[in-house]
């Protein structure tokens, strides 16, 4: 008997360990993922490191590494969540970015559309973690050229980020810069301009219209209509921002030079566009405009202790182009070698010398139309879709004095179409030449790749019909940016 009580005890020991084992496996066991606990930290540890790389492989431009940095991350993330798990959005989102960064269109959209799914399903239509996924479908979808459904997404971004933000927050800006672009593509000017100017109402609300801080927002909108060639818009916006910066920082600041500057190009730009019935201002009056904003701005560079190199040496090259359109190309030169002169002090400022001077950069001249037939020509003008690509490669030589010679035809596609327009665009252009030891030399062989769109199903009527402008003596320079 006395035997037996321990073989029992024993035998009891044995099942109480067994359950305390099995009881200890239950509670090592996370009830979500059933992913053993040990195991999840080391799948955290892991996801961790994915984070990590991800973030430094995009910050470094590294964009295919960065996808299978996203990839794992997602891989670890599935498995310690779960399919269908609402973190599973951001990674999804991460890997979307890096596909589209890298231009993998197709795999971002869809990734950018399975974030969106799952944060429907998983958080509500109106969650605030829609709207990164939302912008990045828009981009994806602007980068395919896919106007309209880049606006409908980007209305529904905006509409996201209005109820959780609010009506005047700032991160609804990338949003109409979005929008702004999809109603270009459109090519509904006056949508996208909407955008442009409610970013400006939404920073004023923010900043307060007398904060020296709105003046980056003018500027914006002001590049913004310079782009899209709304000449006195532009300027009318960069004239508020000098008055800004004059007021808050009175009228010799540094701060007021890039406002003159493009107050300055407006001028210029106006002066090279074909003058409207409407006009009240001709280029006799329209360059000393420009060229009065540029000795401005001149004067506060050179009221600094020391000046600054590259803002006296772009103002020297602005005052040069001017005089140049003048046909004053002595006065031209002296500007010219000014600015060379002070751009060669510094070994670090000579790529700023040879983006100026290294080769010939053109001032002004008429321009071939970028569709084909233009889209003044009579009757409705052609639909995107309808439109395949063209090019034309001109061979020409710049002299000494800025003016072209020898331009010719080296290849074109389709052919016979636009090569006399663009061959008499370069042939009526004028250059500041290259420079060499600050003196101006001439340049030959160079090239002019003009691509454009037309619509070949109107190429046999266009053929036919010559168009009006075509039988008129081509004018000098009337339109074209340096």
């Amino acid at each position: 008997m006395a035997m037996r009580i321990p073989a029992l005890l024993a035998a009891l020991l044995l099942v109480s360990a067994g359950t305390a084992a099995s009881d200890a496996d239950l509670a090592s066991t996370d009830p979500v993922s059933n992913v053993p606990v040990n195991a999840e930290q080391t799948l955290a540890t892991q996801r961790d490191a994915a984070d990590e790389r991800y973030l430094r492989l995009m910050a470094e431009g590294r964009n295919s590494e960065a996808i299978a940095a996203g990839e794992e991350l997602l891989a670890l993330t599935r498995q310690l969540h779960g399919e269908g798990s609402l973190q599973l959005a951001s990674p999804l989102t991460n890997l979307a970015t890096a596909q589209l960064r890298n231009g993998d269109l197709r795999d971002a959209g869809a990734n950018y559309q399975a974030a969106i799914d799952l944060l429907v399903m998983r958080d509500g239509f109106l969650s605030p973690r829609l709207a990164n996924p939302l912008v990045g479908l828009g981009e994806t979808y602007l980068r395919n050229e896919q106007y309209l459904l880049a606006t409908e997404t980007y209305e529904r971004a905006l509409r996201v980020n209005h109820v959780n933000e609010g009506f005047y927050n700032l991160e609804q800006i990338k949003i109409r810069d979005g929008l702004t672009e999809s109603y270009l593509g459109q090519q509904n000017l006056e949508k996208a301009n909407f955008h442009q100017e409610a970013e400006i109402y939404v920073q004023q609300r923010k900043l307060g219209k007398d904060n020296p801080e709105f003046v980056p927002a003018l500027n914006k909108l002001g590049r913004w209509y310079d782009r899209t060639r709304q000449t006195e818009s532009a300027r009318f916006v960069y004239q508020s921002a000098a008055r800004l910066v004059e007021k808050t920082e009175g009228e010799n600041s540094p701060a007021l030079v890039d406002p003159l500057l493009s107050i300055a190009e407006t001028y210029r730009q106006q002066a090279l566009l074909p003058a409207s019935p409407e006009s009240t201002q001709s280029a006799e009056t329209l360059l000393p405009m420009s060229s009065m904003m540029l000795r401005k701005a001149l004067a506060i560079v050179e009221r600094e202790e020391p000046p600054d190199p590259v803002q006296r040496a772009r103002i020297l090259v602005g005052l040069g182009d001017l005089y140049m359109m003048w046909d004053k190309r002595n006065t031209a030169s002296d500007r010219y070698l000014e600015a060379w002169q002070v751009l060669s002090v510094d070994p670090a400022l000579e790529g700023q010398r040879d983006e100026y001077f290294s080769q010939p950069v053109r001032i002004m001249g008429p321009v071939a139309p970028a569709i084909y037939p233009p889209l003044s020509s009579k009757g409705a003008p052609p639909a995107l879709e309808d439109l395949e690509p063209g090019f034309v490669v001109v061979r020409f030589n710049v002299d000494q004095l800025g003016r072209v010679s020898d331009a010719v035809v080296i290849e074109a596609d389709p052919a016979n179409l636009l090569e006399e327009r663009v061959t008499r665009a370069a042939s009526y252009a004028l250059f500041r030449p290259r420079y060499v030891d600050g003196a101006p030399v001439a340049t030959s062989g160079l090239i002019l790749r003009h691509q454009f769109r037309y619509a070949p199903k109107k190429l046999d009527q266009e053929e036919a019909t010559p168009a009006e402008e075509d039988s008129k003596p081509l004018e000098q320079p009337t339109a074209g940016r340096g």
